[in-house]
């Protein structure tokens, strides 16, 4: 019985490994597509966030049978609370990944705001440092990510002081717009990794607080 308890827990841990990697190839995929107008990034979002939902399910069903079936001693409970709620954070970076490529491929010119490139730099950190930190329990990496989300937000604070000024001056503002939407959904994305980061603490120490 604890043979079998211990391999479900470390299918637990390769489930989440594959979801993970799913999210970072798709990230920097999309982010990629950000420098040239590519419709195929569209399709390739929308197939990993079909195989990323897959993986959320599979991810749950165990998390719910470890929970009914077995009796995980504290460190595990909280492995287990804390799986159930960073697939959820994961799932919804996969949901803004499909919508950065969607808004992209409406572009009639693709954003060239510094703010963006940035954003897409510090997020396609963030989300690979909270998903290594969660997944090797490092809390001084999930620390490092937390200190990063601030410079994502300066960053839309920046762009949409930006945007507001050129809107006045464009009579297109589809583009405008669409710029807009690519900075909230990468400022989103970096409360998501965030919120992974602050799960690693917890599973370590019980607490969500990394400043810690």
């Amino acid at each position: 019985m604890r043979t079998h308890y211990l391999q479900q827990l470390s299918e637990l841990e390769d489930l989440i490994g594959k979801m993970a990697g799913l999210i970072v190839g798709g990230f920097d995929e999309v982010a990629a597509s950000l420098t040239k107008k590519n419709v195929a990034a569209v399709k390739d979002a929308a197939n990993m966030e079909q195989r990323t939902d897959k993986k959320l399910d599979e991810i749950e069903r165990l998390c719910s049978l470890l929970l009914l079936t077995q009796q995980p001693v504290a460190s595990d409970m909280r492995f287990i609370v804390s799986v159930m709620n960073v697939v959820v954070d994961m799932e919804r970076i996969g949901d803004q990944i499909r919508d950065i490529a969607e808004t992209a491929a409406k572009c009639k010119k693709l954003p060239d705001d510094e703010e963006i490139g940035f954003m897409c730099e510090c997020c396609s950190f963030m989300i690979k440092g909270a998903l290594e930190s969660y997944i090797g329990r490092d809390v001084d990496g999930a620390r490092r990510v937390e200190a990063r989300d601030d410079k994502v937000d300066a960053a839309f604070d920046s762009l949409q002081v930006k945007l507001s000024e050129r809107i006045k001056t464009t009579a297109d503002t589809d583009d405008v717009l669409n710029d807009l939407m690519i900075g909230k959904y990468l400022e989103r994305i970096g409360d998501h990794a965030t919120n992974i980061a602050e799960w690693t603490n917890y599973v370590v120490s019980g607490t969500k607080d990394v400043s810690q």
